[in-house]
Protein backbone atom coordinates (compact mmCIF):
# COMPACT_ATOMS: atom_id res chain seq x y z
CA UNK A 1 0.00 0.00 0.00
CA UNK A 2 1.51 3.43 -1.14
CA UNK A 3 1.76 5.97 1.67
CA UNK A 4 2.44 9.61 2.20
CA UNK A 5 5.61 8.62 5.17
CA UNK A 6 8.18 10.37 3.63
CA UNK A 7 6.39 13.61 2.51
CA UNK A 8 5.02 13.42 6.35
CA UNK A 9 8.60 12.88 7.78
CA UNK A 10 10.19 15.23 5.05
CA UNK A 11 7.53 18.17 6.00
CA UNK A 12 8.30 17.33 9.72
CA UNK A 13 12.22 17.83 8.79
CA UNK A 14 13.13 14.32 10.10
CA UNK A 15 15.70 12.21 8.30
CA UNK A 16 15.03 8.63 8.34
CA UNK A 17 16.88 7.47 11.43
CA UNK A 18 15.47 10.33 13.29
CA UNK A 19 12.03 8.81 12.72
CA UNK A 20 12.85 5.74 13.68
CA UNK A 21 14.99 6.31 16.68
CA UNK A 22 11.60 7.84 17.44
CA UNK A 23 9.33 4.77 16.31
CA UNK A 24 12.28 2.75 18.46
CA UNK A 25 12.52 0.69 15.10
CA UNK A 26 15.34 0.63 12.54
CA UNK A 27 15.76 2.96 9.62
CA UNK A 28 15.37 0.00 7.16
CA UNK A 29 11.72 -0.60 8.06
CA UNK A 30 11.23 3.24 8.05
CA UNK A 31 12.77 2.22 4.60
CA UNK A 32 10.21 0.13 3.65
CA UNK A 33 7.12 1.74 5.29
CA UNK A 34 8.23 4.85 2.69
CA UNK A 35 8.31 2.25 -0.13
CA UNK A 36 5.25 0.12 0.47
CA UNK A 37 7.39 -2.73 0.85
CA UNK A 38 5.51 -3.66 4.72
CA UNK A 39 2.76 -2.87 5.94
CA UNK A 40 2.47 -0.61 9.00
CA UNK A 41 1.09 -1.53 12.33
CA UNK A 42 -2.29 0.34 13.76
CA UNK A 43 0.29 1.10 16.83
CA UNK A 44 2.87 2.36 14.84
CA UNK A 45 0.73 4.63 12.40
CA UNK A 46 -0.57 6.23 15.59
CA UNK A 47 2.90 6.57 17.13
CA UNK A 48 4.33 8.26 13.85
CA UNK A 49 1.34 10.66 13.51
CA UNK A 50 2.23 12.08 16.70
CA UNK A 51 6.05 12.39 15.70
CA UNK A 52 5.27 13.83 12.99
CA UNK A 53 2.43 16.08 13.61
CA UNK A 54 -0.02 14.93 11.20
CA UNK A 55 -3.01 12.30 11.01
CA UNK A 56 -2.85 9.15 10.56
CA UNK A 57 -5.10 9.72 7.49
CA UNK A 58 -2.47 11.77 5.78
CA UNK A 59 -0.31 8.98 6.15
CA UNK A 60 -2.44 6.54 4.35
CA UNK A 61 -2.68 9.19 1.69
CA UNK A 62 -6.44 9.90 1.95
CA UNK A 63 -5.51 13.52 1.21
CA UNK A 64 -6.08 16.47 4.06
CA UNK A 65 -8.90 14.66 5.82
CA UNK A 66 -8.40 14.47 9.84
CA UNK A 67 -9.55 12.34 12.53
CA UNK A 68 -12.63 13.85 14.06
CA UNK A 69 -11.25 15.99 17.06
CA UNK A 70 -13.45 17.58 20.22
CA UNK A 71 -13.12 21.05 19.84
CA UNK A 72 -14.95 24.54 20.79
CA UNK A 73 -15.90 25.29 17.33
CA UNK A 74 -18.75 26.16 14.66
CA UNK A 75 -19.83 22.33 13.82
CA UNK A 76 -23.15 20.95 12.24
CA UNK A 77 -25.49 17.99 12.72
CA UNK A 78 -24.64 16.08 9.69
CA UNK A 79 -26.70 12.37 8.96
CA UNK A 80 -25.64 9.37 9.90
CA UNK A 81 -26.55 6.74 7.31
CA UNK A 82 -26.82 2.68 8.12
CA UNK A 83 -24.06 0.72 8.28
CA UNK A 84 -21.94 0.25 5.50
CA UNK A 85 -20.26 -3.33 4.57
CA UNK A 86 -16.49 -3.11 4.30
CA UNK A 87 -16.40 -6.99 2.69
CA UNK A 88 -18.62 -8.50 0.31
CA UNK A 89 -21.48 -6.31 -0.81
CA UNK A 90 -24.65 -6.55 1.38
CA UNK A 91 -27.15 -4.20 2.16
CA UNK A 92 -28.20 -0.74 0.65
CA UNK A 93 -27.53 2.94 2.25
CA UNK A 94 -30.57 3.58 4.62
CA UNK A 95 -30.48 6.69 6.51
CA UNK A 96 -31.18 6.37 10.39
CA UNK A 97 -31.98 9.07 13.29
CA UNK A 98 -28.88 9.82 14.46
CA UNK A 99 -27.04 12.66 13.18
CA UNK A 100 -23.00 13.83 14.26
CA UNK A 101 -21.58 16.66 15.01
CA UNK A 102 -18.86 17.35 12.69
CA UNK A 103 -16.71 20.75 12.62
CA UNK A 104 -17.14 23.53 10.07
CA UNK A 105 -13.52 23.07 9.00
CA UNK A 106 -14.70 19.44 7.40
CA UNK A 107 -18.40 20.23 6.40
CA UNK A 108 -18.19 23.30 5.10
CA UNK A 109 -17.71 23.12 1.49
CA UNK A 110 -18.96 19.42 1.54
CA UNK A 111 -22.78 20.17 2.04
CA UNK A 112 -24.27 17.21 0.81
CA UNK A 113 -21.67 14.89 2.72
CA UNK A 114 -22.87 12.25 4.48
CA UNK A 115 -21.49 9.83 7.75
CA UNK A 116 -21.12 6.10 7.14
CA UNK A 117 -20.95 3.68 10.14
CA UNK A 118 -18.69 1.02 9.08
CA UNK A 119 -19.44 -2.81 9.34
CA UNK A 120 -16.55 -5.34 8.30
CA UNK A 121 -12.86 -5.56 8.21
CA UNK A 122 -12.18 -5.45 5.32
CA UNK A 123 -10.78 -2.03 5.33
CA UNK A 124 -9.50 -2.21 8.64
CA UNK A 125 -5.98 -0.97 7.58
CA UNK A 126 -8.00 2.10 7.16
CA UNK A 127 -11.02 2.04 9.01
CA UNK A 128 -11.67 -0.21 12.40
CA UNK A 129 -14.86 -1.71 12.33
CA UNK A 130 -17.52 1.07 13.72
CA UNK A 131 -15.51 3.85 12.62
CA UNK A 132 -17.51 6.58 10.94
CA UNK A 133 -16.53 7.37 7.34
CA UNK A 134 -17.51 11.00 5.87
CA UNK A 135 -18.82 10.33 2.29
CA UNK A 136 -18.84 13.26 -0.18
CA UNK A 137 -21.23 12.83 -3.20
CA UNK A 138 -19.84 15.75 -4.98
CA UNK A 139 -16.38 15.28 -5.17
CA UNK A 140 -14.56 13.68 -8.21
CA UNK A 141 -13.14 9.63 -7.60
CA UNK A 142 -10.23 9.45 -9.11
CA UNK A 143 -8.17 5.92 -9.56
CA UNK A 144 -7.00 4.66 -6.34
CA UNK A 145 -9.25 6.62 -3.54
CA UNK A 146 -11.61 5.23 -1.14
CA UNK A 147 -14.96 5.09 -2.16
CA UNK A 148 -18.63 3.50 -1.48
CA UNK A 149 -19.82 1.62 -4.79
CA UNK A 150 -23.35 -0.08 -5.39
CA UNK A 151 -23.02 -3.18 -6.83
CA UNK A 152 -25.96 -4.86 -8.35
CA UNK A 153 -27.85 -1.35 -7.09
CA UNK A 154 -28.99 -2.73 -3.90
CA UNK A 155 -25.69 -3.83 -2.22
CA UNK A 156 -23.23 -1.34 -0.94
CA UNK A 157 -19.95 -1.44 -0.27
CA UNK A 158 -17.01 0.83 0.63
CA UNK A 159 -13.32 0.26 -1.11
CA UNK A 160 -10.56 1.14 -2.67
CA UNK A 161 -11.53 1.99 -6.76
CA UNK A 162 -9.52 1.07 -9.57
CA UNK A 163 -10.33 1.83 -12.89
CA UNK A 164 -8.74 -0.74 -15.40
CA UNK A 165 -9.32 -0.16 -19.06
CA UNK A 166 -13.43 -2.15 -19.23
CA UNK A 167 -12.78 -3.36 -15.21
CA UNK A 168 -13.00 -1.60 -12.29
CA UNK A 169 -11.02 -3.37 -9.78
CA UNK A 170 -12.58 -2.93 -6.13
CA UNK A 171 -9.81 -3.33 -3.22
CA UNK A 172 -9.48 -3.88 0.48
CA UNK A 173 -7.41 -2.68 3.10
CA UNK A 174 -7.48 -5.89 5.40
CA UNK A 175 -4.98 -6.75 7.45
CA UNK A 176 -6.95 -10.11 6.98
CA UNK A 177 -5.47 -11.72 3.51
CA UNK A 178 -8.89 -13.62 2.86
CA UNK A 179 -9.60 -10.43 1.61
CA UNK A 180 -9.31 -10.10 -2.08
CA UNK A 181 -9.38 -7.56 -4.95
CA UNK A 182 -13.05 -8.22 -6.97
CA UNK A 183 -12.50 -6.92 -10.38
CA UNK A 184 -15.75 -6.51 -12.56
CA UNK A 185 -15.77 -6.07 -16.15
CA UNK A 186 -18.04 -3.71 -17.71
CA UNK A 187 -18.10 -6.04 -21.42
CA UNK A 188 -19.30 -9.15 -19.41
CA UNK A 189 -22.48 -9.18 -20.15
CA UNK A 190 -23.27 -11.01 -17.25
CA UNK A 191 -21.04 -8.14 -15.06
CA UNK A 192 -23.07 -6.95 -12.14
CA UNK A 193 -23.80 -3.11 -12.24
CA UNK A 194 -21.69 -0.96 -10.57
CA UNK A 195 -22.15 2.99 -9.74
CA UNK A 196 -19.59 4.83 -7.58
CA UNK A 197 -21.95 6.82 -4.56
CA UNK A 198 -19.01 9.23 -3.26
CA UNK A 199 -15.87 9.78 -2.03
CA UNK A 200 -13.99 9.05 1.61
CA UNK A 201 -12.95 12.20 2.68
CA UNK A 202 -12.59 12.10 6.67
CA UNK A 203 -13.55 9.30 9.65
CA UNK A 204 -13.29 9.38 13.22
CA UNK A 205 -12.62 5.75 14.42
CA UNK A 206 -14.98 4.35 17.46
CA UNK A 207 -15.20 6.07 20.93
CA UNK A 208 -12.35 3.90 22.88
CA UNK A 209 -10.17 2.48 19.70
CA UNK A 210 -6.42 1.45 20.42
CA UNK A 211 -4.64 -0.82 17.91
Amino acid sequence: MQTKVKEMRERAGLTQKQLADALGITQQSVYYYESGDRDIKSSTLIDMSRILGCTVTELLGLGTANIIQLHACKSYHVPVFGRIAAGTPREALCQSDTMHDTPASIYEGRRNAFWLTVSGNSMNRLFPDGSLVLIDPDEEVRNGDVAVVFVNGDDATLKRIYHEGDSIRLHPESYDPEYRDRVIDSTDPDAPEVRVIGKAVSYTAPEGWRA
